[in-house]
């Protein structure tokens, strides 16, 4: 008579397995969930990783063209400053104003202003043409420009908010006709030419930036024909494009932004929508001068489609691996199962803190390589962790040296084309006096190596540099340096002030309507030296001044001021460094507090 037998659990029938097929099927099945997990996190991870990189990729390539926007901008700024300023040019307008015009008049003003742009305007290719326009209406240009084109541009109303506005005005994208060769987009730069020695108004001055020109900054960026990169001004209004029919059309923010809108997205955006049935990235900054949106259109398949080989790569390889995982389990079980125990002991003990534990297997197989690969481990971690120390070390001295070099190229190349202006116009003088103070500035910025000099070099190097910034900023700004005999014996970092006074200029002054003061001061206080740089700019909110001050990126404008607090803090202590007072519309002081220590101890 049989009896009714309980069927075992899955426990039991586990328990009854031997350890090397207990290991082989726990084994194999983590292997074969894993790989499948991997394959799938790994097909998704690559594209979110491509998707990603092309948003970063995005994102940089817009800030290198905002850069080099922002540097073509400010040339031809500065080259229709020049014309406005040119002594010869006034003197003309002078005498057309105070006389009727006649034919001769008409001819000698072309002439000055043939001699006058051949020097400032045409050898720059991206300017297109040359007007001058006389306080009397009158409208004399190079470049062969059809005057009746742009007579319509040109209203009193365009030209009394010229007038009012004293610096360069962009007038947005039009289409003027030139007398030779046709219609041209361009972008109009006016500025008002101001008598000197009176301040009267004489004129306005007008170069021409070819559309074009501006537009070869990103055309190099689009890789395929489905790729679009778009400018737009404040008006919503496209005004430049690879596509030219598009240009002076409004912008679908509905089609490609959703229920987002231009003038609400921040200066680094990106969403990724669906656009005519295509997943497209768009990526979007804001180029702030100007005020223009800059927009790059990218479809996704575009960006993926390397990673579909990538994926059949992954299943293909995926399957082979788990073929030989599983051999590798059945075969290795065997002789992992007893050995492995021991080893999670010893690493268990090493875990508490005692790294120089190592295994003592004597066996020449799989495991006994796992031993000594386990010792190598560990001789690798030990020295891993001396090297980390080391490493730290070398980084807090780099990170040092990074803080000291503050110098940035773009001021020694454009002190250099305001020297080549000035000698093209005959200002030989302001040349002579321009070169002289570039050569004591990096003479003394050089120091021979040393990175600690005194208040006095410190104080005529940065003399140095406003003197420079002033000839190019004549009509943002003057200077004075107030600095007390006491503390000029006394050490500084060298370059702690000329960052301070670049941003005093960049981001004070220049940002007023009318002509503004830097001022520095030095001075004793409670044992301490103390230096001001104060300027009647636009000022900052405390919610800025704090930002300014925890910022740490390289790249951002502002980092000169984090930087100069950060070097005095790591040289002298944390009691040490710059402090900010501000007022948005008044006024902005940054304080540097030094120790009192004698230059050369």
């Amino acid at each position: 008579m049989y009896r009714n037998r309980k069927k075992p659990s899955l426990n039991e029938l586990f328990n009854d397995i031997s350890i090397r097929n207990k290991i082989f099927i726990f084994c194999a099945g983590i292997l074969l969930v894993s790989l499948s997990v991997f394959a799938l996190l790994t097909i998704n991870i690559s594209n979110r990783a491509i998707v990603d990189k092309a948003i970063k990729n995005a994102g940089r390539e817009l800030d290198l063209i905002d850069r080099s926007l922002l540097n073509l901008i400010n040339n031809s700024e500065n080259y229709v400053r020049i014309l406005s300023i040119d002594s010869r040019l006034q003197s003309q307008l002078k005498r057309i104003n105070s006389n009727q015009l006649d034919s001769l008049d008409n001819l000698e003003m072309e002439k000055t202003l043939s001699t006058v742009s051949s020097n400032v305007a045409e050898p720059i290719t991206h300017i297109a043409a040359a007007t001058i326009i006389s306080s009397e209406g009158h409208i004399f240009d190079v470049g062969y420009v059809d005057n009746s084109s742009i007579r319509e541009y040109f209203s009193g109303d365009v030209i009394e908010a010229i007038r009012q506005k004293k610096t360069p005005s962009w007038l947005g994208l039009i289409r003027i006709r030139f007398r030779y060769s046709g219609e041209e987009d361009v972008f109009p730069i006016a500025k008002p030419i101001i008598e000197f020695d009176t301040g009267h108004y004489l004129g306005t001055a007008v170069l021409y930036l070819k559309e074009k020109d501006l537009a070869s900054m990103y055309l190099d960026n689009i890789i395929n024909e489905n790729d679009k990169f778009y400018i737009i001004n404040n008006e919503k209004i496209i005004i430049s494009t690879q596509n030219k029919n598009e240009l002076y059309q409004a912008f679908d923010e509905k089609k490609y932004l959703g229920d987002f809108r231009l003038e609400d997205l921040p200066d680094a955006f990106s969403i990724i929508r669906n656009i005519d049935g295509v997943k497209t990235l768009v990526t979007a900054t804001c180029f702030e001068k100007l005020n223009w949106k800059m927009i790059s259109i990218i479809p996704l398949d575009e960006i993926t489609y390397e990673n579909r080989d990538i994926t059949k790569l992954i299943v293909v390889f995926g399957s082979i691996c788990l073929v030989f995982a599983f051999a590798a389990s059945y075969l290795l079980s065997y002789k992992i199962s007893k050995p492995i125990m021991k080893l999670v002991r010893i690493m268990g003990e090493i875990k508490s803190g005692n790294l120089k534990l190592r295994a003592n297997f004597t066996a020449k197989d799989e495991i006994g390589m796992l031993g000594e690969g386990f010792n190598s481990l560990m001789d690798r971690i030990n020295q891993l962790l001396d090297q980390v120390y080391t490493e730290q070390q070398q980084k807090r001295e780099s990170e040092f040296r990074l803080l000291q070099s503050q110098i940035k190229p773009h001021f020694l190349y454009n002190t250099i084309e305001t020297i080549i202006s000035f000698i093209k116009l005959g200002m030989k003088d302001q040349a002579m006096t321009a070169a002289k103070n570039l050569a004591d500035f990096y003479r003394i910025s050089l120091s021979k190596g040393n990175d600690i000099i005194s208040i006095k070099e410190e104080i005529r190097l940065t003399e140095n540099y406003l003197s420079i910034q002033k000839f190019r900023y004549v009509e943002y700004m003057d200077y004075k340096v107030e600095v007390d005999e006491s503390v000029l014996r006394f050490q500084i970092p060298k370059l702690t002030l000329q960052p301070l006074v670049e941003n005093s200029i960049y981001h004070g002054l220049k940002q007023k309507s009318d002509k503004g003061l830097l001022t520095i001061k030095g001075y004793m206080e409670n044992a301490t030296v103390k230096i001001e740089v104060y300027d009647n700019g636009v000022g900052m909110d405390e919610a800025l001044i704090r930002k300014v001050l925890e910022r740490s990126n390289p790249g951002s404008s502002d980092f000169g001021l984090y930087s100069v607090n950060s070097r005095l803090k790591l040289l002298y202590g944390a009691q040490y460094g710059i402090s900010i007072e501000s007022r948005v519309n008044e006024y902005t002081k940054v304080t540097v507090t030094l120790p009192a220590i004698e230059a050369g101890e």
